[in-house]
C-alpha cells in the first residue's frame, strides 16, 4: 500500500510537470514534418529522460517518477503521474508489452541506480517475476538492463546494459533469444552497431531496429538516432553459420529526426495509430530535452536533387511542388547550391514541378518504389535542368515539323513545345508574337503556301491546349518577304513573349 506522503508526493510532481508544461507551450511551435504526411511536428517543452509506449499511451520517466501523457491525436497536452504501474513498485522507470504473449515487461533501479528487468504475466495475479536469462537472475549476474524491446515474433529481445566485462565501451546493444521456455544467455550485438561510446533506447519498428548513439562517425560527439534491420537477409561475411542479429549495415535517419547542433535520441512509436515521438535538445539548454512528435509512416524514400540552369549552374529558390491527384501534398526548395529534398511515402506515384521566376516550369513523374529494404529510410535522385525564360527576347525553335514537307508537327516538335505550352497555361494573360518561316525549296510561292498551312496547323495543335485569354500573334515570314528562296532545308519558328507579361 501507498503511504499519503507518497501519493503527495505523486501529485505534486504531475502539477509540477504540467505547470513547467503549459498548453499554449505545448501547441505553440510547430516544424515541417519528417514523414511523408502532411502533419506537423510538435515541440514540447520540459524535461524528460527516456519514452516508453504501452497499449497505446505514451510514457515518460522524469524526476524519478513515470509518467504517463494525457494526448488528444498525436498531440500531447499535459503528463500526470502514473497510478497503474506504481501499484507494482514505485519504482519503475520504463514499460512494454511482449507482442506475443501480452506480459508486461519493466525495469526499476536500485539505491546505486542500477537498472533490472522484471514481468508480469498477462492473465495472471499480478504478481512481479524477476526476469532469467540462462538460468541466472540478471540482478544476481550483476548486468543492468534498460529500455528492452522485442522482435515482432517475441523470440529476440534487444536491450542496452553498462556490462562493462564484454562491452566495447559505454552502454551497449544485447539480444536474447527465448526458446519457449526462457531467455538465453545475452549477446553483445557487435561493432557495426555498438561503439565504444554509448548505444541505448532500443525500439523495434516492424522489421528495423531504432537506437540511439553518440559514437559513430556521423553522431559529432552527440547523440542521433539510427535505424538497421534487425535480422539480415544476406549470409556474408561473418553472418554465415550464424543468427544474423546486428548484421545490417545502419543508417542515421535523416533531418529534421537528426539535426547536427543538438542531441537526438529516445524514439516511441505508437504504429497502430501512426503516432511517434522523439525526444531532442536542438531548442534547449544541454540538460533539457524536448519532445517532438511526427504523424504518419517513418519508412519511405527520401529524394533529393540538384536543380540546375541549361548551364549546369545551381538556381536557388525553386519551388519544387510533389502532387497526387492534382493536390499538393509537400511543397520544399532549393538551396544556395540547388539542392532539395523531400520525403516520399513508398510505391505512390508523385507528379513533380520545379518553377522559379523567369524560367520554364518544368516536370517531373516519379516512382516511389523502394529497389532494396537495406534501409529503412530509401535514398532516391532526381536532378532537374531549367529553361530561362527570356522575356523580351527571341526564342527559336527548328525543324519542328520533321525533315520534308511535312504539315503536322513531328512528335519531336510536340516534344520541343511542351515547356512553352505549360507556360502559358501558368501564365493565362502571356501576349506574345510567332513568325513561321519554310526555305525548304527555290520557289518562294511554295514556301508561303506550306507556311499557311503549317500555321494552320500549329493553331489547330495549340489553341485547344491554351487559355483563352493567352493573346498569340503567328505570322508567315516568306509572305511577301525575301529570304524564304535559298532552299536551306530550314524551318524555323520564332517566339517573342512580350513585356505584358
Amino acid at each position: 500500500m501507498l503511504d499519503k506522503r507518497h501519493w503527495q508526493r505523486l501529485l505534486c510532481a504531475s502539477l509540477l510537470v504540467l505547470a513547467q508544461c503549459p498548453l499554449h507551450g505545448f501547441l505553440a511551435a510547430q516544424e515541417s514534418a519528417f514523414v511523408s504526411s502532411r502533419q506537423q511536428l510538435t515541440v514540447l517543452p520540459g524535461h524528460v529522460k527516456s519514452l516508453s509506449m504501452l497499449d497505446g499511451n505514451l510514457y515518460c520517466y522524469t524526476a524519478g517518477l513515470l509518467l504517463q501523457a494525457q494526448r488528444t491525436g498525436e498531440q500531447v497536452v499535459g503528463f500526470l503521474a502514473d497510478t497503474v504501474m506504481v501499484r507494482f513498485d514505485e519504482d519503475v522507470d520504463y514499460v512494454v508489452r511482449h507482442p506475443q504473449t501480452g506480459d508486461l515487461y519493466f525495469t526499476k533501479r536500485d539505491r546505486k541506480g542500477r537498472s533490472f528487468l522484471y514481468r508480469i504475466p498477462a492473465g495472471g495475479s499480478g504478481k512481479v517475476e524477476s526476469v532469467t536469462l540462462s538460468g541466472g537472475s540478471l540482478f544476481n549476474k550483476g548486468m543492468t538492463v534498460e529500455h528492452p524491446t522485442f522482435s515482432i515474433d517475441g523470440n529476440i529481445m534487444i536491450f542496452s546494459s553498462l556490462e562493462k566485462r564484454r562491452s566495447l565501451g559505454g552502454y551497449d546493444l544485447w539480444y536474447s533469444l527465448f526458446d519457449g521456455k526462457r531467455w538465453g544467455k545475452p549477446e553483445n550485438l557487435g561493432s557495426r552497431i555498438n561503439t565504444t561510446s554509448d548505444e541505448r533506447a532500443p525500439v523495434v519498428y516492424r522489421d528495423c531496429l531504432l537506437f540511439s548513439s553518440n559514437g559513430h562517425k556521423e553522431d559529432l560527439g552527440r547523440m542521433s538516432l539510427y535505424s538497421t534491420r534487425l535480422i539480415s537477409d544476406r549470409v556474408v561475411g561473418d553472418t554465415v553459420g550464424m543468427l544474423q542479429i546486428g548484421r545490417c549495415r545502419i543508417q542515421r535517419l535523416p533531418a529534421p529526426i537528426n539535426v547536427d547542433a543538438a542531441d537526438d535520441y529516445d524514439i516511441a512509436i505508437d504504429t497502430a495509430a501512426g503516432f511517434g515521438y522523439w525526444l531532442s535538445t536542438r531548442k534547449t539548454s544541454e540538460s533539457d530535452s524536448q519532445l517532438f512528435s511526427f504523424a504518419g509512416t517513418l519508412d519511405g524514400i527520401h529524394l533529393w536533387g540538384v536543380v540546375a540552369d541549361k548551364q549546369g549552374r545551381a538556381l536557388s529558390g525553386v519551388k519544387v511542388s510533389a502532387r497526387q491527384s492534382n493536390t499538393v501534398v509537400c511543397n520544399t526548395f532549393s538551396d544556395s547550391e540547388g539542392h532539395y529534398h523531400m520525403y516520399l511515402q513508398t510505391d505512390q506515384f508523385y507528379d513533380f514541378s520545379y518553377q522559379l521566376d523567369n524560367y520554364f516550369v518544368a516536370f517531373e513523374t516519379f516512382n516511389s518504389t523502394k529497389h532494396s529494404d537495406e534501409y529503412l529510410i530509401a535514398e532516391a535522385r532526381l536532378d532537374v535542368r531549367l529553361d530561362r525564360l527570356p522575356i523580351g527576347e527571341r526564342l527559336v525553335y527548328d525543324d519542328l515539323f520533321g525533315p520534308n514537307v511535312d504539315v503536322e508537327l513531328s512528335q519531336r516538335g510536340i516534344e520541343t513545345l511542351a515547356p512553352l505550352v505549360r507556360f502559358l497555361n501558368d501564365n493565362p494573360e502571356t501576349v506574345i508574337d510567332m513568325t513561321l518561316a519554310n526555305d525548304l525549296t527555290t520557289d518562294r510561292a511554295f514556301n508561303s503556301l506550306l507556311t499557311d498551312h503549317r500555321i494552320q496547323s500549329l493553331e489547330g495543335y495549340l489553341y485547344p491546349l491554351l487559355p483563352p485569354t493567352v493573346k498569340i500573334t503567328i505570322r508567315n515570314l516568306c509572305a511577301g518577304q525575301d529570304g524564304c528562296t535559298a532552299a536551306s532545308g530550314v524551318s524555323r519558328l520564332t517566339v517573342l513573349i512580350n513585356n505584358e507579361l
